[in-house]
């Protein structure tokens, strides 16, 4: 026993000897005698360097549901389902509030037409001629169709007690709907001592072509209650139509309408071009005039459907974010415009016509500094996320850009540019009040080295105000909005160094109590009041250089990781002090 202790002992200080420069992000592993770091699942790396797998980077990566937003962690990630829906964020369905009307189909977002799923009621006890009984229907959640003998609708008259198979027969207090489609809310009641509304719930009934109801039941008040039926409608309203015509109610009549294929040059969808989604809508009655009386529509991936509208419910509406490969969604950018498209299909019920109906659509967003990073697929970007005590949550950013327009950012693991070009970089408030906050950068200076306390600086701003020795430095705008920009002509530093990285301490100033615009005149230049913080991006490396980079970066790590962005806050126990 001493000895296996002894020995437990032997490999435990062996094992922390040979892995004692395995990063925190890593676990030491023992194969054949040998000691070796293995970082954890979620990072990258040979172990003794591990960085994070950014897996909302890729849509290959997660398993987010496509209308989720994908969260970032360390060694993990997260989904999150937009406003309206509800789910883990690897499936995402609508609510009642948002699509309803709907129904889930197998657990999905995929909304189906009531008309089409609903369970059937085919009990001939049911109909109000019937005698007392102890039927009780707390149990009928979801949609239901009557049919049979015993009638194919609810009663819209008081129906007394002792009815229908059951002890207080539930009757409709209100009448069915008049338009093919149209989905109406009522009251059913109960009668009980003389009381035709002793007990009441809300349903919803449906008019379905084909002539019949549907009814949207969730329980019943109380047992023993049960849904009658009128057996005065036990025959199918509609007349005999031909092979190419279909049954709908139109004005609370029932006839025969021709149900060719639609001439979809008709359809007139209306486009909503939103910040963070749009929104193809489409209005129920054109629909159903062209033969769509229980459309199913759905975007290039199939996942993203459509439903009805909470708050008007004349449309049928399909949604997609305002990204890239979300939904199906392409996009396509110029020197001044980004363009989000994707196409709208239609279906009659659940088939697929032989002509498939397609509307290709597309909204277009004009470049600015933010949204260009949207756009970007990979761009050079840092980010800090910030708290100010009864002002809110603040997202800071800072990106290289390629034009004097600050519209068309780098991307990829690298900037690479000769001493000719002129690199151009943008800081923004990407989220937060800027009416009352504005951008201000204090000091923004290039090392050759990532760390931003390295002795050798190259100031571009310093004091709010540029470089007046260096001819090449511009700052179009500072401390007068929610954007700060400056440019320069690329350099190198001297002695061996072919690496440049940037930084910038910023400040967000309250706009409404101090003078944040700097004064560069060289007197009188207050600093604005705020606490500081500090963004860094970089290395920029000089053309002809760029295998430096893979002979400095770890082996492990190749050029992505070698590239990644150092965020380092300078408040509320970071790394760094407050500025001066």
């Amino acid at each position: 026993m001493q000895r296996l202790w002894i020995n437990r002992f032997l490999f435990l200080l062996l094992a922390t000897e040979y892995c004692s420069d395995c990063h925190p992000n890593a676990t030491c592993k023992e194969h054949g005698g040998l000691h070796h770091c293995v970082c954890q699942d979620g990072f990258t790396g040979d172990g003794t360097n591990c960085s994070d797998i950014d897996e909302c980077s890729s849509h290959d990566l997660n398993r987010c549901h496509p209308l989720a937003k994908c969260i970032n962690h360390g060694g993990s990630y997260s989904c999150l389902c937009p406003e309206g829906y509800e789910g883990d964020g690897y499936h995402c369905r609508a609510v009642a509030s948002f699509a309803e009307g709907c129904v889930q189909a197998s657990g999905s977002r995929n909304c189906s037409d009531p008309c089409v799923t609903h369970t059937v009621l085919d009990q001939p006890w049911r109909s109000t001629s019937y005698r007392s009984g102890s039927n009780c229907d707390q149990d009928k959640i979801g949609w239901f169709q009557f049919v049979g003998s015993g009638g194919r609708r609810m009663p819209e008259t008081c129906v007394p007690v002792s009815k229908c198979n059951t002890v207080a027969s539930m009757w409709l207090n209100g009448t069915h709907p008049t338009r093919d489609n149209e989905i109406v809310r009522r009251t059913a009641c109960a009668d009980w001592g003389g009381n035709c509304c002793y007990w009441s719930i809300t349903v919803e009934v449906k008019a379905c072509p084909g002539g019949y109801y549907v009814y949207n039941f969730d329980g019943t008040p109380a047992c023993t209650l049960g849904y009658c039926t009128d057996p005065n409608f036990t025959e199918n309203p509609c007349p005999p139509c031909k092979r190419e015509e279909e049954c709908r109610l139109v004005d609370g009549k029932w006839s025969c309408y021709n149900s060719q294929e639609p001439d979809i040059s008709s359809l007139e969808p209306q486009l909503e071009c939103g910040a963070k989604e749009i929104k193809v809508s489409i209005e129920k009655d054109v629909l159903s005039e062209l033969g769509f009386p229980s459309v199913i529509m759905y975007l290039k991936d199939y996942r993203c459907s459509g439903f009805e509208e909470e708050e008007n419910k004349t449309m049928v509406s399909v949604v997609t974010p305002a990204q890239a490969d979300r939904c199906g969604t392409q996009l396509t950018k110029n020197e001044t415009h980004a363009t989000y498209s994707n196409t709208l299909y239609l279906a009659d019920k659940t088939i697929i016509r032989e002509n498939e109906i397609k509307i290709n659509f597309h909204c277009s967003y004009p470049l600015d500094m933010e949204i260009s990073l949207e756009t970007a697929i990979q761009p050079i970007v840092s980010s800090i996320n910030i708290s100010i005590g009864g002002a809110g949550e603040f997202i800071i950013k800072m990106a290289l850009y390629r034009d004097s327009n600050y519209t068309s950012p780098y991307e990829g693991s690298k900037a690479i540019l000769s001493t000719e070009d002129y690199l151009y970089v943008g800081v923004m408030i990407a989220s937060g009040d800027t009416a009352q906050f504005v951008l201000r950068m204090e000091n923004c200076f290039a090392t050759p080295t990532e760390s931003a306390s390295d002795p050798l600086k190259y100031y571009i701003i310093q004091n709010s105000c540029p470089n007046t020795q260096d001819s090449t430095i511009t700052v179009p705008e500072n401390g007068v909005g929610s954007q700060g920009m400056f440019s320069l002509q690329v350099f190198k530093f001297v002695g061996n160094h072919n690496l440049v990285h940037l930084h910038c301490e910023i400040r967000l100033c309250d706009n409404s109590t101090e003078g944040c615009q700097p004064s560069c005149s060289g007197v009188g230049n207050r600093r604005a009041a705020g606490t500081g913080y500090s963004l860094h991006v970089g290395p920029i490396a000089r053309k002809g250089f760029e295998t430096f980079l893979v002979a400095a970066a770890p082996a492990s790590h190749g050029l992505q990781d070698m590239w990644k962005i150092v965020l380092v806050p300078v408040l509320m126990g970071f790394f760094l002090h407050p500025l001066a």
